[in-house]
Protein backbone atom coordinates (compact mmCIF):
# COMPACT_ATOMS: atom_id res chain seq x y z
CA UNK A 1 0.00 0.00 0.00
CA UNK A 2 2.85 2.31 1.01
CA UNK A 3 4.77 0.95 -2.74
CA UNK A 4 1.18 2.15 -4.66
CA UNK A 5 1.04 5.36 -2.56
CA UNK A 6 4.43 6.61 -3.23
CA UNK A 7 4.33 5.83 -7.08
CA UNK A 8 1.19 7.81 -7.38
CA UNK A 9 2.72 10.63 -5.71
CA UNK A 10 6.18 10.22 -7.83
CA UNK A 11 4.21 10.74 -10.94
CA UNK A 12 3.27 14.37 -11.25
CA UNK A 13 6.74 15.19 -10.04
CA UNK A 14 8.31 12.73 -12.86
CA UNK A 15 6.14 14.68 -15.09
CA UNK A 16 7.51 17.89 -13.96
CA UNK A 17 11.14 17.23 -14.06
CA UNK A 18 10.60 15.79 -17.93
CA UNK A 19 9.32 19.26 -18.23
CA UNK A 20 12.39 21.15 -16.71
CA UNK A 21 15.12 18.66 -18.41
CA UNK A 22 13.56 19.66 -21.67
CA UNK A 23 13.97 23.12 -21.12
CA UNK A 24 16.85 23.36 -19.99
CA UNK A 25 18.51 20.83 -22.81
CA UNK A 26 16.15 23.69 -25.49
CA UNK A 27 18.49 26.35 -23.96
CA UNK A 28 21.34 24.63 -24.16
CA UNK A 29 20.87 24.16 -27.85
CA UNK A 30 20.69 27.56 -28.58
CA UNK A 31 24.40 27.89 -28.78
CA UNK A 32 25.49 24.12 -28.56
CA UNK A 33 28.46 24.37 -26.65
CA UNK A 34 31.32 21.94 -26.66
CA UNK A 35 31.32 22.04 -23.20
CA UNK A 36 29.55 24.10 -19.91
CA UNK A 37 33.34 25.76 -19.57
CA UNK A 38 33.26 26.81 -22.82
CA UNK A 39 30.13 27.89 -22.94
CA UNK A 40 30.55 29.82 -18.86
CA UNK A 41 33.92 31.02 -20.90
CA UNK A 42 31.92 32.75 -23.94
CA UNK A 43 29.34 34.07 -21.01
CA UNK A 44 32.59 35.16 -18.90
CA UNK A 45 33.81 37.65 -22.73
CA UNK A 46 30.38 38.93 -22.49
CA UNK A 47 29.97 39.89 -19.44
CA UNK A 48 33.28 41.21 -19.35
CA UNK A 49 31.74 43.64 -21.84
CA UNK A 50 28.34 43.82 -20.61
CA UNK A 51 28.96 46.07 -17.67
CA UNK A 52 30.14 48.94 -19.62
CA UNK A 53 27.50 49.10 -22.54
CA UNK A 54 24.72 50.71 -21.09
CA UNK A 55 27.10 53.74 -19.71
CA UNK A 56 28.70 53.89 -23.40
CA UNK A 57 25.50 53.51 -25.35
CA UNK A 58 24.71 56.45 -23.24
CA UNK A 59 27.67 58.49 -24.01
CA UNK A 60 27.43 57.65 -27.48
CA UNK A 61 23.95 58.84 -27.65
CA UNK A 62 24.84 62.10 -25.71
CA UNK A 63 27.53 62.30 -28.43
CA UNK A 64 25.67 61.60 -31.08
CA UNK A 65 22.98 64.13 -30.17
CA UNK A 66 25.66 67.31 -30.14
CA UNK A 67 26.87 65.89 -33.48
CA UNK A 68 23.83 66.25 -35.16
CA UNK A 69 23.40 69.82 -33.49
CA UNK A 70 26.42 70.89 -35.03
CA UNK A 71 25.13 69.37 -38.82
CA UNK A 72 22.14 71.28 -38.24
CA UNK A 73 24.44 74.17 -37.82
CA UNK A 74 26.20 73.61 -40.56
CA UNK A 75 23.75 72.67 -43.36
CA UNK A 76 22.19 76.51 -41.88
CA UNK A 77 25.65 77.79 -42.71
CA UNK A 78 25.89 76.29 -45.85
CA UNK A 79 22.48 77.03 -46.89
CA UNK A 80 23.00 80.66 -46.34
CA UNK A 81 26.19 80.06 -48.06
CA UNK A 82 24.65 78.79 -50.88
CA UNK A 83 21.83 81.87 -50.86
CA UNK A 84 25.01 84.47 -50.73
CA UNK A 85 26.23 83.24 -53.83
CA UNK A 86 23.28 82.60 -55.84
CA UNK A 87 22.80 86.07 -54.84
CA UNK A 88 26.58 87.52 -55.82
CA UNK A 89 25.98 85.25 -59.19
CA UNK A 90 23.12 87.58 -60.15
CA UNK A 91 24.72 90.60 -58.94
CA UNK A 92 28.25 89.58 -60.90
CA UNK A 93 25.82 88.58 -64.13
CA UNK A 94 23.97 92.23 -64.13
CA UNK A 95 26.86 93.81 -63.85
CA UNK A 96 28.73 91.60 -66.00
CA UNK A 97 25.70 92.61 -68.55
CA UNK A 98 25.76 96.30 -67.26
CA UNK A 99 30.42 96.52 -67.97
CA UNK A 100 29.68 95.11 -71.82
CA UNK A 101 26.81 97.65 -72.29
CA UNK A 102 29.23 100.57 -71.16
CA UNK A 103 32.11 99.42 -73.14
CA UNK A 104 29.91 99.37 -76.34
CA UNK A 105 29.05 102.81 -75.66
CA UNK A 106 32.21 104.18 -74.50
CA UNK A 107 33.11 102.63 -78.39
CA UNK A 108 30.49 104.72 -79.76
CA UNK A 109 31.31 108.36 -77.66
CA UNK A 110 34.66 107.79 -78.52
CA UNK A 111 34.20 106.85 -82.02
CA UNK A 112 31.67 109.93 -81.98
CA UNK A 113 34.52 112.44 -80.20
CA UNK A 114 36.86 111.17 -83.09
CA UNK A 115 34.54 112.14 -85.63
CA UNK A 116 34.20 115.17 -84.17
CA UNK A 117 37.40 115.70 -83.31
CA UNK A 118 38.58 115.37 -86.98
CA UNK A 119 35.88 117.04 -88.60
CA UNK A 120 36.66 120.16 -86.34
CA UNK A 121 40.53 120.30 -86.92
CA UNK A 122 39.16 119.67 -90.82
CA UNK A 123 37.09 123.00 -90.13
CA UNK A 124 39.86 124.96 -88.72
CA UNK A 125 42.54 123.62 -91.38
CA UNK A 126 39.96 125.05 -93.81
CA UNK A 127 38.92 128.18 -91.95
CA UNK A 128 42.05 129.31 -91.82
CA UNK A 129 42.91 129.03 -95.63
CA UNK A 130 40.07 130.55 -96.64
CA UNK A 131 40.85 133.37 -94.23
CA UNK A 132 44.04 133.58 -95.86
CA UNK A 133 42.31 134.21 -98.56
CA UNK A 134 40.11 136.49 -97.73
CA UNK A 135 42.21 138.63 -96.39
CA UNK A 136 44.29 138.96 -99.22
CA UNK A 137 41.56 139.94 -101.16
CA UNK A 138 40.48 142.14 -98.69
CA UNK A 139 43.60 144.14 -99.19
CA UNK A 140 43.56 143.80 -102.80
CA UNK A 141 40.04 145.24 -102.79
CA UNK A 142 38.13 142.58 -104.59
CA UNK A 143 35.20 142.07 -102.31
CA UNK A 144 32.91 144.05 -100.18
CA UNK A 145 34.81 144.49 -96.69
CA UNK A 146 31.32 143.54 -94.98
CA UNK A 147 30.81 140.46 -96.75
CA UNK A 148 34.33 139.08 -96.16
CA UNK A 149 33.98 140.10 -92.51
CA UNK A 150 30.81 138.66 -92.22
CA UNK A 151 32.30 135.16 -93.81
CA UNK A 152 34.81 135.32 -91.26
CA UNK A 153 32.34 135.36 -88.33
CA UNK A 154 29.96 132.14 -89.88
CA UNK A 155 33.28 130.25 -89.89
CA UNK A 156 33.75 131.27 -86.26
CA UNK A 157 30.58 130.63 -85.22
CA UNK A 158 30.62 126.85 -87.06
CA UNK A 159 33.97 126.32 -85.65
CA UNK A 160 32.72 127.41 -81.92
CA UNK A 161 29.61 124.75 -82.59
CA UNK A 162 31.60 122.20 -83.31
CA UNK A 163 34.24 122.74 -80.92
CA UNK A 164 31.18 122.36 -78.07
CA UNK A 165 29.96 119.11 -79.83
CA UNK A 166 33.27 117.97 -79.35
CA UNK A 167 33.59 119.24 -75.67
CA UNK A 168 30.12 117.24 -75.01
CA UNK A 169 31.32 114.11 -76.17
CA UNK A 170 34.44 113.95 -74.61
CA UNK A 171 32.66 114.81 -71.37
CA UNK A 172 29.90 111.68 -72.32
CA UNK A 173 33.22 109.82 -72.33
CA UNK A 174 34.48 110.78 -69.72
CA UNK A 175 31.23 110.08 -67.44
CA UNK A 176 30.98 106.61 -69.06
CA UNK A 177 34.56 105.53 -68.66
CA UNK A 178 34.20 106.60 -65.32
CA UNK A 179 31.40 104.81 -64.79
CA UNK A 180 32.62 101.53 -66.25
CA UNK A 181 35.73 101.91 -64.18
CA UNK A 182 33.42 101.50 -61.02
CA UNK A 183 30.80 98.94 -62.03
CA UNK A 184 34.91 97.45 -62.48
CA UNK A 185 36.49 97.98 -60.12
CA UNK A 186 32.74 96.72 -57.80
CA UNK A 187 32.24 93.65 -60.40
CA UNK A 188 36.27 92.64 -59.55
CA UNK A 189 35.28 92.88 -55.23
CA UNK A 190 32.07 90.66 -55.84
CA UNK A 191 34.16 88.18 -58.07
CA UNK A 192 36.65 88.34 -54.93
CA UNK A 193 33.79 87.61 -52.55
CA UNK A 194 32.60 85.42 -54.55
CA UNK A 195 35.57 83.04 -54.00
CA UNK A 196 36.16 83.71 -50.81
CA UNK A 197 32.80 82.44 -50.19
CA UNK A 198 33.05 79.57 -52.54
CA UNK A 199 35.89 78.36 -50.55
CA UNK A 200 33.85 78.41 -47.26
CA UNK A 201 31.27 76.90 -48.64
CA UNK A 202 33.64 73.73 -49.78
CA UNK A 203 35.25 73.78 -46.35
CA UNK A 204 31.77 73.52 -44.96
CA UNK A 205 30.87 70.68 -46.65
CA UNK A 206 34.01 68.88 -46.23
CA UNK A 207 33.11 69.89 -42.41
CA UNK A 208 29.72 68.19 -42.64
CA UNK A 209 30.83 65.37 -44.49
CA UNK A 210 33.40 64.89 -41.85
CA UNK A 211 30.46 65.45 -39.28
CA UNK A 212 28.21 62.79 -41.07
CA UNK A 213 30.78 60.05 -40.88
CA UNK A 214 31.14 60.69 -37.48
CA UNK A 215 27.55 60.75 -36.54
CA UNK A 216 27.10 57.19 -39.08
CA UNK A 217 29.76 55.63 -37.31
CA UNK A 218 28.39 56.79 -34.01
CA UNK A 219 25.24 55.24 -34.50
CA UNK A 220 26.58 52.23 -35.67
CA UNK A 221 28.35 51.79 -32.29
CA UNK A 222 25.14 52.50 -31.01
CA UNK A 223 23.21 49.55 -33.12
CA UNK A 224 25.91 47.21 -32.04
CA UNK A 225 25.60 48.15 -28.19
CA UNK A 226 21.81 47.74 -29.05
CA UNK A 227 22.61 44.36 -30.18
CA UNK A 228 24.45 43.35 -27.46
CA UNK A 229 21.76 44.78 -24.78
CA UNK A 230 19.23 42.72 -27.02
CA UNK A 231 21.41 39.75 -26.27
CA UNK A 232 21.20 40.37 -22.36
CA UNK A 233 17.78 40.92 -22.43
CA UNK A 234 17.12 37.68 -24.57
CA UNK A 235 18.89 35.80 -21.29
CA UNK A 236 16.20 38.20 -19.06
CA UNK A 237 13.56 37.04 -21.11
CA UNK A 238 14.34 33.58 -21.13
CA UNK A 239 14.17 33.70 -17.20
CA UNK A 240 11.22 35.23 -17.43
CA UNK A 241 10.12 32.25 -19.81
CA UNK A 242 11.25 29.78 -17.69
CA UNK A 243 8.99 30.87 -14.43
CA UNK A 244 5.95 31.62 -17.26
CA UNK A 245 6.43 28.20 -17.88
CA UNK A 246 6.74 26.19 -14.09
CA UNK A 247 3.59 28.42 -13.45
CA UNK A 248 1.74 27.54 -16.18
CA UNK A 249 2.91 23.97 -15.73
CA UNK A 250 2.35 23.68 -11.93
CA UNK A 251 -1.23 24.17 -11.83
CA UNK A 252 -3.02 21.61 -9.81
CA UNK A 253 0.18 20.16 -8.99
CA UNK A 254 1.79 22.54 -7.23
CA UNK A 255 4.15 21.47 -4.62
CA UNK A 256 3.97 24.26 -2.16
CA UNK A 257 4.80 23.10 1.05
CA UNK A 258 4.10 26.40 3.01
CA UNK A 259 0.43 26.95 4.70
CA UNK A 260 -2.06 29.61 3.07
CA UNK A 261 -1.26 31.95 5.12
CA UNK A 262 2.36 32.58 3.60
CA UNK A 263 1.08 36.45 2.21
CA UNK A 264 0.18 36.92 5.62
CA UNK A 265 4.28 36.76 6.82
CA UNK A 266 5.25 39.24 4.64
CA UNK A 267 8.14 41.56 6.67
CA UNK A 268 8.93 38.28 8.85
CA UNK A 269 10.79 36.08 5.96
CA UNK A 270 14.38 35.12 6.92
CA UNK A 271 17.40 36.82 4.31
CA UNK A 272 18.79 33.82 2.67
CA UNK A 273 22.17 35.16 3.71
CA UNK A 274 24.18 38.15 5.05
CA UNK A 275 26.13 40.68 3.59
CA UNK A 276 25.45 44.27 1.96
CA UNK A 277 23.19 44.98 -0.57
CA UNK A 278 24.90 46.04 -4.23
CA UNK A 279 21.70 46.44 -6.27
CA UNK A 280 18.36 46.60 -4.62
CA UNK A 281 14.79 45.58 -6.51
CA UNK A 282 13.69 48.50 -9.22
CA UNK A 283 17.21 49.91 -8.85
CA UNK A 284 19.11 51.04 -12.35
CA UNK A 285 21.14 48.42 -14.30
CA UNK A 286 24.14 48.95 -16.51
CA UNK A 287 22.55 47.61 -19.50
CA UNK A 288 19.50 49.40 -19.52
CA UNK A 289 17.50 47.25 -17.61
CA UNK A 290 16.03 47.28 -14.27
CA UNK A 291 17.29 44.84 -11.29
CA UNK A 292 14.47 42.65 -10.21
CA UNK A 293 15.66 41.46 -7.25
CA UNK A 294 18.59 42.22 -4.73
CA UNK A 295 22.18 41.61 -5.15
CA UNK A 296 23.74 40.35 -1.99
CA UNK A 297 27.25 40.60 -1.96
CA UNK A 298 28.88 37.81 -0.06
CA UNK A 299 32.41 35.76 -0.17
CA UNK A 300 32.81 32.38 -1.95
CA UNK A 301 31.06 29.90 -0.47
CA UNK A 302 29.22 31.49 2.08
CA UNK A 303 26.05 29.69 2.59
CA UNK A 304 22.61 30.27 1.39
CA UNK A 305 18.85 29.22 3.06
CA UNK A 306 15.77 29.17 2.34
CA UNK A 307 13.87 31.75 3.83
CA UNK A 308 10.41 29.84 4.02
CA UNK A 309 9.68 26.09 2.81
CA UNK A 310 8.81 24.89 -0.14
CA UNK A 311 9.70 22.31 -2.86
CA UNK A 312 12.78 22.99 -5.63
CA UNK A 313 11.31 23.00 -9.30
CA UNK A 314 14.41 23.83 -10.88
CA UNK A 315 18.10 23.36 -10.34
CA UNK A 316 20.38 23.68 -12.88
CA UNK A 317 22.81 25.98 -14.50
CA UNK A 318 20.83 28.55 -16.64
CA UNK A 319 22.52 31.37 -19.38
CA UNK A 320 22.85 34.38 -17.65
CA UNK A 321 22.00 33.01 -14.07
CA UNK A 322 24.52 30.77 -13.64
CA UNK A 323 23.89 28.11 -11.29
CA UNK A 324 20.07 28.14 -10.36
CA UNK A 325 17.88 27.03 -7.60
CA UNK A 326 13.87 28.08 -7.91
CA UNK A 327 11.90 27.07 -4.99
CA UNK A 328 7.87 26.83 -5.30
CA UNK A 329 6.22 27.78 -1.75
CA UNK A 330 3.21 27.57 -2.76
CA UNK A 331 0.18 30.26 -3.08
CA UNK A 332 2.19 31.20 -6.54
CA UNK A 333 4.99 32.50 -4.51
CA UNK A 334 8.30 31.34 -5.58
CA UNK A 335 11.91 32.19 -4.70
CA UNK A 336 15.31 32.42 -7.43
CA UNK A 337 18.64 31.87 -5.97
CA UNK A 338 21.34 32.90 -9.09
CA UNK A 339 24.66 32.88 -9.55
CA UNK A 340 25.94 30.10 -6.81
CA UNK A 341 29.07 28.29 -6.28
CA UNK A 342 27.21 24.74 -5.94
CA UNK A 343 23.44 23.71 -5.42
CA UNK A 344 22.43 21.18 -2.39
CA UNK A 345 18.90 20.27 -3.63
CA UNK A 346 17.28 18.92 -6.85
CA UNK A 347 14.30 19.01 -8.40
CA UNK A 348 11.60 17.71 -6.37
CA UNK A 349 13.54 17.95 -3.14
CA UNK A 350 11.51 19.39 0.00
CA UNK A 351 12.97 22.98 1.49
CA UNK A 352 12.26 23.94 5.02
CA UNK A 353 13.25 26.84 6.50
CA UNK A 354 16.39 27.56 7.53
CA UNK A 355 18.01 24.80 4.95
CA UNK A 356 21.43 25.35 3.39
CA UNK A 357 20.60 24.98 -0.46
CA UNK A 358 23.61 26.81 -2.24
CA UNK A 359 26.76 28.59 -1.74
CA UNK A 360 27.89 31.54 -3.06
CA UNK A 361 29.63 31.84 -6.57
CA UNK A 362 29.84 34.03 -9.49
CA UNK A 363 28.68 31.23 -12.03
CA UNK A 364 27.45 32.46 -15.15
CA UNK A 365 30.40 34.79 -16.23
CA UNK A 366 30.21 37.35 -13.27
CA UNK A 367 33.05 38.93 -11.78
CA UNK A 368 31.98 39.40 -8.30
CA UNK A 369 31.03 36.81 -5.93
CA UNK A 370 27.54 37.77 -4.73
CA UNK A 371 23.70 35.72 -4.67
CA UNK A 372 20.79 37.06 -6.78
CA UNK A 373 17.86 36.60 -4.92
CA UNK A 374 14.55 37.17 -6.55
CA UNK A 375 10.78 36.49 -4.91
CA UNK A 376 7.92 36.07 -7.43
CA UNK A 377 4.23 36.02 -6.87
CA UNK A 378 1.83 34.62 -9.29
CA UNK A 379 4.88 34.95 -11.44
CA UNK A 380 5.89 38.45 -11.40
CA UNK A 381 8.75 39.80 -9.36
CA UNK A 382 8.39 41.62 -6.20
CA UNK A 383 10.53 43.83 -3.71
CA UNK A 384 11.96 41.20 -1.35
CA UNK A 385 12.78 43.81 1.03
CA UNK A 386 9.11 44.04 2.22
CA UNK A 387 8.71 40.61 3.00
CA UNK A 388 12.08 39.76 4.86
CA UNK A 389 13.19 40.64 8.17
CA UNK A 390 14.58 44.48 8.88
CA UNK A 391 18.09 44.32 10.16
CA UNK A 392 18.74 40.74 8.47
CA UNK A 393 21.72 42.00 5.94
CA UNK A 394 24.36 44.38 6.43
CA UNK A 395 23.75 47.64 4.34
Amino acid sequence: MEREYTSRNEQPMMRWCWIVAVMVFSTALGNEPASLDERQARLETLHEEIGEIGERIAAERDRAGGVEAELARLEQRIGDERRALAGLDEQIQANAAEVAELESAVARETAEAQQHRAFLAATIRSAYRRGQADMLRLLLGENDPAEVQRLLVYQRHLGAARAHRLTQAQDALQSLQARRAALSEALARQRTDREARAVALATLQSSLGEREALLADIEDRIERGDAQIASRREEAASLASLIEEIEARLGEERLGAEPPDLPARQGELDWPLEGPLLARYGSQRADDLQWTGLLIGAEAGTEVTAPAAGRVVFSDWLRGMGLLLIIDHGNGFMSLYGRNQALYFEVGEAVRAGDVIATVGRSGGRHETALYFELRADGEPIDPVAWLQTGGHQT
